[in-house]
């Protein structure tokens, strides 16, 4: 069975005053592995809500690591999961 997960992320001083959560999200779809699906569930100004759903047999500690490793990214520089 696949892992869903609910995961919100927010704009950190790091980034540009211009970074809008619409594109961190597609960013986001961009950095993680090409098996998982990610569907907006949602956005503020500064912050955005994704429904995550990883491969089965991906527990979800190592989702949200995963999850984590792509918003160290260059392209996710300025967002944080939180």
């Amino acid at each position: 069975m696949s892992t869903q997960l609910l995961v919100s992320i927010r704009k950190t001083e790091d980034a540009l005053p211009s970074a809008a959560p619409e594109t961190a999200v597609v960013r986001l779809v961009s950095v993680l592995p090409g098996d998982w699906v990610v569907r907006p569930a949602g956005t503020t100004t500064d912050a955005a809500t994704v429904a995550v759903t990883a491969p089965a047999g991906t527990a979800a500690p190592e989702a949200l690591r995963t999850v984590d490793e792509a918003l160290s990214t260059p392209p996710m520089q300025g967002w944080i999961r939180g």
